[in-house]
């Protein structure tokens, strides 16, 4: 990382001032976000057309104001774009005129190469503006800022990819905030997140949606064995109810990824069919105690 003075940054940053945030899209993780910056002291506003969750974080007093435009100025130090990824990517150059130099802007899509490459097409690596990619590993199958959680990302895995000329003080203030909110933050290069994501987030939506589908093919006429099903299928297959239209971008936009990560996955599919096959309970046994072990380090 490059060397720079921490005075680069807006006067929140260096402690002149009460920080300030602007939240974009006020869903599970913009809401969650506002939520947290709230309990940390933070002055918190949001820009989102639904009115009613504006209303709402007000009321839970997370937010100090709300717009269901963006206004003609933000003076903030924080920008966080909660926005779906079709969204998230118009949105650089309409933000850039409105904000002062010295802003750290980030956002928490599930998809990181695109985005900051968009980032470094624009140009603006110039503008004294400063974005670092961001996801955090935690989330839900619940949508919509009812469901958001001051705590949410505590406990969990937060990645933040910045770019290779991203200033020391920019990356250090941004870590040590996701850090306050509880989360532990993971540092990656942009693609090889997508790559890791993909087996370990992308993958098991596909699973929980495909066991799901084969159940009910598996189902006789008249008879549901979902009736049937306890807590391992529930916990399986919870993140089925995830929103579709999200998704849907997420598994398009990553889908070589995926693909890539979903050939190993049918590779060790195929390896336990043919155990199955033989009837070899030795060989069974030892990919569960294999399996015990990686998950023993989670």
């Amino acid at each position: 990382m490059l060397e720079q003075p921490v005075d680069i940054l807006t006067p929140g940053w260096s402690g002149l001032r009460v920080p300030k945030a602007c939240i974009f899209g006020l869903g599970l993780i913009g809401g969650s976000w506002a939520g947290g910056l709230h309990h940390l002291g933070w002055d918190v506003a949001a820009v989102d057309t639904e009115e009613a969750s504006i209303a709402e974080a007000i009321r839970r007093g997370w937010l100090q104001e709300g717009w269901s435009a963006v206004p003609e100025y933000l003076d903030v130090d924080l920008i966080v774009l909660a926005l779906p990824l079709q969204e998230l990517m118009k949105g650089f150059k309409h933000l850039m005129a409105k904000i002062p130099k010295g802003v750290i802007i980030t956002d928490v899509g599930s998809i990181k190469s695109e985005v900051c490459r968009k980032w470094q097409e624009e140009s603006f690596k110039d503008s004294d503006v400063y974005f670092v990619g961001g996801h955090p590993m935690a989330g839900s199958e619940q949508s919509g800022f009812e469901a958001a959680d001051p705590n949410l990302f505590r406990g969990y895995p937060y990645v933040l990819t910045p770019a290779a000329d991203c200033p020391d003080p920019v990356l250090q203030k941004l870590v040590q905030l996701v850090l306050a909110m509880g989360a532990k933050v993971e540092l990656r290069e942009p693609s090889l997140h997508d790559r890791h994501v993909a087996m370990v987030s992308h993958i098991p939506h596909i699973l929980a949606v495909t066991l799901t589908l084969a159940a009910k093919d598996a189902s006789q006429e008249g008879e549901s064995l979902l009736s049937l099903a306890g807590r391992s299928f529930r916990e399986l297959t919870r993140i089925a109810d995830s929103s579709p239209e999200m998704w849907k971008e997420i598994m398009v936009r990553n889908s070589k990824s995926i693909l890539d990560g979903l050939t190993l996955w049918e590779k060790r599919v195929k390896e336990f069919r043919e155990f199955l096959q033989n009837e070899d309970g030795e060989k069974i046994a030892e990919e569960f105690r294999l399996a015990h072990n990686i998950r023993a380090d989670l």
